[in-house]
């Protein structure tokens, strides 16, 4: 049986990196809005979000519904049918989402400082740093 998560422990404070974030990913055409109901196979539990990736826009991955993001007072959470999070979108989903998040907020701060982006991975670990 499918079902919406929603994400609240992870939340993106900012909508234009979220937006950046979710280009970087690969998810090139987010629906922007408020209260857009999020479309899936399954019609017993209805949501909606503010920033909506349609799953016919998603290329190289058949998604059994759109997944989006809510916006709350802590910022924009992830709402993801526990089906695509669990088989086509990596169960890590969120997680890569937000180290595209981290590296839009260090490139915005790397362009209003004037500097440069160095990336580095140390382990398991990736290291951004501005260099100015």
């Amino acid at each position: 049986m499918s079902k919406y998560m929603t994400f609240e422990s992870q939340s993106f404070p900012n909508r234009e990196l979220l937006i950046d974030a979710l280009v970087e990913c690969g998810f090139a055409s987010p629906t922007q809005g408020t209260d857009i109901p999020l479309e899936g196979w399954d019609k017993r539990n209805p949501r909606t979000a503010d920033i909506v990736i349609r799953r016919g826009d998603v290329n190289g991955q058949s998604l059994l519904g759109d997944f989006g993001f809510q916006k709350t007072a802590k910022g924009y959470v992830a709402i993801i049918d526990d089906l695509d999070l669990a088989y086509r979108l990596g169960k890590d989903f969120v997680i890569r989402l937000q180290n595209s998040y981290h590296e839009a907020a260090a490139r915005k701060m790397a362009k209003k400082l004037g500097g440069t982006l160095i990336k580095e991975r140390v382990g398991k670990t990736i290291k951004i740093r501005v260099k100015f």
